[in-house]
């Protein structure tokens, strides 16, 4: 499988898309370069939050003469402080891509082979639900489910569960924060969330485990991950590889890759053989702090350098450091920390060393999230179902995940058990990159009787759909 380029879509022959409509449908909203030369004149602005990813900065749109113009974060918000990402300010550019999806498309050739013919709403949407309620006949709707991220995924969840579907799972828990977020819910009794509760604007030590601030656009965090520079906080930076945070470092940890479990023991060691951890702190909230001792006795520095790979010197002089800082010191939690089978071990042990540290709910630290109670929206409550989950939420192969995981539905569709799943809905997800083993993936689509993608620009999964409908961005929006 290539990748499916999005001009690829835009050579569509004029045979499969009915020639003289070609260039209407892909037409874009506005010409960018038309735009930018409108003639000056009244100037509004909106303000609103960001959805090019889930930080959700607060932004103020500026239309011209009516049109989008451009955006910009609101120096009101305490997530932007003013400015934005380069996610951010390029969402005008995404607004008026020419590659916009602007017309339903329904595949004419065999799955994969990327054959259209665009059509109307209706006759996309009537394909659809014929489809859906032919599955829904003759396996139930629980064999439909639903990919999603972002967003507008709500609405497309809330329509589909209140027609049947229970099966459901985002490629961001699955491949990037459900095992960091599990650890530290067995361990402290609250996931981390996104964003991440890092007062990293106030610590004096800032301990980073494969988190590439600088290189990813989190963009309050990167704010203060600059501004921590500027102060000269000693920054700790473990990392295989040497990146745009490893340079800023003081010290440098390049362990071998997958050994970061190993390291983490030895800095629990090191804090509590020497009496370097916040024994206030540890008696107030700990429990079986005897045991956690006992337990940790074997993992020396000079063990873990045999395991990671750097010498125990460097190893002790890293723990020293942030240790000397506590509270007001930070081992990030990280994301996208599925990586080695250990993941939630992993975040269980950074979860530890923080409260070692005594940083929960201490300036500098990590702070307790706290927020406003609402009664929820009186729905309708969704159908009843007799069948169990398949997404992984339910069950014995992944006893803590509270959420669905992608590759339970993946590997459900492939094995037809315990019932088969015959349609998946794809909302602003590219699994050819999202999910492991692209081969895997492609053998479940050929299992399905129908594959329907909501985006706003083509991408290697749209090749694959029987249906592609274009989805709005967020400065198209009004919810």
């Amino acid at each position: 499988m290539t990748q499916l380029s999005r001009r690829r879509f835009l050579a569509i022959s004029s045979a499969s898309l009915g020639g003289a409509g070609l260039a209407t449908q892909w037409q874009p909203l506005v010409n960018m370069a038309h735009a930018a030369d409108a003639p000056k004149g009244t100037v509004t602005t909106i303000p609103t939050f960001c959805e090019m990813c889930f930080w959700r900065c607060g932004g103020i749109a500026h239309l011209r003469d009516g049109k989008l113009w451009k955006f910009e974060g609101n120096p009101k918000d305490p997530q932007s402080m003013g400015r934005l990402c380069p996610r951010g300010t390029g969402a005008v550019g995404s607004h008026y891509d020419p590659d916009r999806l602007r017309q339903p498309l329904m595949r004419v050739g065999e799955r994969g082979q990327e054959q259209w013919k665009a059509v109307s709403w209706d006759e996309a949407l009537s394909f659809v639900a014929e489809k859906m309620n032919k599955i829904k006949a003759e396996h139930g709707p629980e064999s439909v489910a639903l990919f999603n991220h972002g967003f507008g995924q709500r609405f497309f969840q809330h329509v589909l569960k209140s027609w049947g579907v229970i099966n459901y799972a985002g490629s961001s828990y699955a491949q990037c924060r459900g095992a960091r977020d599990v650890g530290f819910l067995l361990t402290f009794g609250a996931g981390v969330g996104s964003p991440e509760p890092t007062d990293i604007k106030n610590t004096d030590c800032l301990v980073l485990i494969g988190s590439h601030l600088g290189e990813n656009m989190h963009n309050s965090q990167v704010q203060e991950f600059a501004q921590a520079v500027e102060r000269k906080v000693p920054v700790i930076v473990v990392d295989p590889r040497f990146s745009v945070a490893a340079s800023k470092a003081r010290y440098w940890l390049p362990v071998k890759a997958g050994t970061d479990l190993a390291l983490l023991l030895a800095w629990m060691n090191l804090l509590v053989t020497e009496g370097r951890y916040d024994k206030a702190f540890v008696e107030k909230y700990g429990h079986g702090f005897d045991k956690f001792a006992a337990e940790l006795k074997p993992y020396t520095p000079e063990w873990a350098a045999e395991q990671c790979d750097v010498s125990a010197d460097l190893i002790r002089a890293a723990g020293r450091e942030f240790a000397s800082h506590r509270p007001a010191s930070i081992i990030h939690p990280g994301r996208r920390v599925n990586w080695y089978g250990d993941d939630t071990q992993r975040s269980r042990a950074i979860a530890l060393l923080n409260a070692l540290l005594g940083n929960y709910g201490r300036n500098g630290g990590l702070f307790v999230s706290q927020g406003m109670k609402m009664a929820p929206y009186p729905l309708p409550k969704y159908p009843e179902h007799s069948k169990p989950r398949l997404d992984g939420a339910e069950g014995d192969i992944y006893p803590f995940a509270d959420e669905g995981v992608t590759t339970a539905i993946r590997a459900s569709t492939i094995s037809g058990k315990p019932y088969p799943i015959k349609g998946w809905f794809v909302y602003s997800a590219n699994l050819m990159q999202a999910l492991p083993n692209a081969a895997e993936t492609i053998k479940a689509i050929q299992q399905l009787d129908l594959l329907v993608v909501c985006d706003t620009l083509p991408g290697e999964m749209a090749g694959w759909a029987d249906v592609i409908l274009p989805d709005t961005m967020f400065l198209e929006r009004h919810d």
